[in-house]
């Protein structure tokens, strides 16, 4: 290992895994030197790359390389559609001269389309690839796009459709999809699960269809209800195949096209989930059984239909209430009224309600215990 100088300009020469590599370091002797000691200081660490790799391989080369090997198993359609925006943004691009500068205008072009959450689904998909790219032994990080923050995101956005929106859409949908809306509406599955649906996932017998693959990459059950069994009949079912057979972009037009005729706005497909769990959620008040439904990683992602269960609590508030008829016996605290012209009195709680409310929290200990 040592600097030479050719010319004007000063070189580093050491050897890595047998092979002798040469690189220049500028016209400065000190700056070569500093330079050499810090690839010795790497190859020691085992954080030294090979420079090679990364100043021939383009973006769209090891894209896909990334797709055949790893990109293809990702359960999201959506993967492949947005490795075609990164390819068309970066394609051309050598792995290490992609910058953090490049990577924040790609997202920012993504977000005015689109939202802050697409954005950052893109962003999350570039820093996976190049990650890959840094393990293959093709990119010397560090990983540009890791240094950026992702976007805050706004996931508050809950459209659901009142039931006389319901009422107008399924009338006015076309029949070839109107199995598909049906069943978004009386399950929450999501788009691609029932696009991708089969006969052998579901058992009629125990009343029960089956999601074997979701986005959080757990299967699920979910119970099959009067009115859908209604509409799974009318398809005639069969041993094996798809469930729904209609291309997603038939779906997609027609959808839309009810919309239109329904007079909805500011709906897309994905409401129908949130129709379903808020419908569900009013009537039962059931944010687990729901979280289990959905198939939600998460109990807060079930959390933003909660203020829905407030008519469920009161009506369950007014039972509890009601209940309490055979045992409350007001006594002349609750009774009394102040007289005219005097401060009021402090009152004493009767003997009544002070072993009432020692029971009421004997009761709640003896709940929490179970």
């Amino acid at each position: 290992m040592g600097v030479i100088r050719k010319g004007e300009n000063w070189f580093i020469d050491y050897r890595f895994q047998g092979r002798r590599i040469r690189e220049k370091a500028g016209m400065n002797r000190a700056r070569a030197e500093l330079a050499l000691a810090k690839r010795k200081t790497e190859m020691l660490e085992g954080r030294f790359f090979r420079k090679k790799d990364e100043q021939t391989v383009r973006f769209g080369e090891f894209a896909e390389t990334y797709w055949e090997l790893h990109g293809r198993h990702k359960r999201a359609d959506s993967y492949e559609s947005m490795l075609r925006f990164l390819v068309a943004a970066f394609g051309e691009e050598r792995l290490g001269q992609i910058t953090v500068p490049m990577i924040l205008k790609y997202r920012n072009e993504v977000m005015e389309r689109s939202s802050a959450a697409n954005a950052n689904r893109h962003h999350a998909l570039l820093r996976s690839i190049l990650n890959k790219a840094i393990e293959w032994e093709k990119l010397a990080g560090p990983n540009p796009a890791a240094k950026i923050k992702q976007q805050r995101e706004n996931n508050h956005r809950l459209r659901f459709l009142s039931e006389e929106e319901i009422a107008r859409l399924l009338y006015i949908c076309h029949p070839r999809v109107f199995p598909v809306v049906a069943c978004a509406l009386l399950t929450g599955m999501r788009k691609g699960e029932i696009l991708g649906l089969r006969w052998e996932n579901i058992d009629i017998e125990r009343g029960t269809l089956y999601v074997l693959e979701s986005k959080s990459g757990k299967p699920r059950e979910i119970p099959i209800s009067p009115k859908l069994a209604v509409v799974l009949g009318k398809l005639t079912p069969a041993a094996e195949g798809p469930v729904f057979e209609v291309p997603e972009i038939t779906l997609r037009r027609a959808f839309s096209r009810a919309l239109k005729d329904a007079k909805i706005e500011g709906f897309r497909f994905h409401d129908l989930r949130h129709t379903f769990a808020s419908h569900y959620v009013m009537r039962t008040g059931d944010l687990p059984s729901l979280q289990k439904l959905l198939g939600h990683h998460s109990p807060m992602m079930t959390q933003r239909y909660a203020h829905l269960a407030s008519s469920h609590l009161r009506q369950g508030m007014l039972r509890f209430d009601s209940g309490m008829d055979t045992f409350w016996t007001p006594r002349s605290f609750l009774e009394s009224k102040p007289v005219e012209g005097e401060p009021a009195k402090t009152q004493t709680v009767p003997t009544e309600l002070l072993k009432f409310g020692a029971v009421a929290q004997g009761l709640e200990r003896a709940f929490h215990k179970r």
